[in-house]
């Protein structure tokens, strides 16, 4: 499956009016942010995050062609802008492919979810129907230079399909510590119990501070 321009965070990208059946309500819940927007790079990181295998980085991103397997897993973030790590995502069936670009700009006129700018674009692309289940497997995390241990940042998403688009609920979550800087969990929680019942592609933008009220 090839996807450059019709990409789509992976946390709770098919949430879409009409993508996702059985979904909370989408209701946006943002919050006025609580930390300074400025985030430096946290001098704890050595090393840049390792590249995605088949992973074709430009100027602007770093794309990658994966496969969700029916298990669950984790899905690998291309590398890009000291960026990169692996998001677990719950089990599902069936099995589909997904194309997940990853970017510190918005090269493609993306919309603004959250206030400031974020550090991260996640896009996302899949393939066709599937339903995920309640089995999110341990580990996987978003890591970076860019992420500052302990501070605390909000992932915004908004879903397409069928031509309507649809602001996902924003979750927070705290940072840790890894190899590469901050490390950043728990989003693909959100897929928990949903179902997509055809190809649809998605945004998610990673915002410095506190601006909503739902914990990832």
């Amino acid at each position: 499956m090839r996807s450059t321009h019709r990409l789509a965070l992976l946390v709770s990208a098919w949430c879409a009016v009409g993508v996702l059946a059985g979904c909370a309500p989408q209701t946006q819940s943002s919050l006025p942010v609580t930390s300074s927007t400025e985030q430096p790079a946290t001098p704890e990181a050595k090393t840049s995050p390792p590249s995605c295998k088949g992973q074709q980085t430009t100027k602007q991103y770093a794309t990658v062609e994966e496969q969700l397997q029916a298990a669950g897993g984790r899905a690998c973030v291309p590398a890009f802008g000291g960026f990169g790590g692996k998001i677990a995502y719950p089990n599902l069936n069936p099995s589909i492919d997904v194309t997940i670009t990853s970017s510190t700009t918005n090269y493609n006129n993306m919309p603004n979810l959250g206030s400031g700018t974020p550090i991260l674009y996640i896009q996302l692309s899949i393939s066709g129907a599937t339903s995920f289940g309640q089995t999110l497997p341990a580990g996987g995390a978003l890591v970076g230079a860019g992420i500052v241990p302990k501070q605390i940042y909000t992932a915004f998403g908004q879903a397409s399909a069928f031509g309507f688009k649809q602001n996902l609920t924003p979750c927070y979550s705290r940072a840790g510590k890894s190899t590469y800087g901050g490390k950043l969990g728990g989003f693909g929680k959100l897929l928990e119990g949903q179902s997509a019942p055809s190809a649809a592609t998605a945004v998610v933008e990673i915002y410095p501070g506190k601006q909503a009220s739902l914990k990832c």
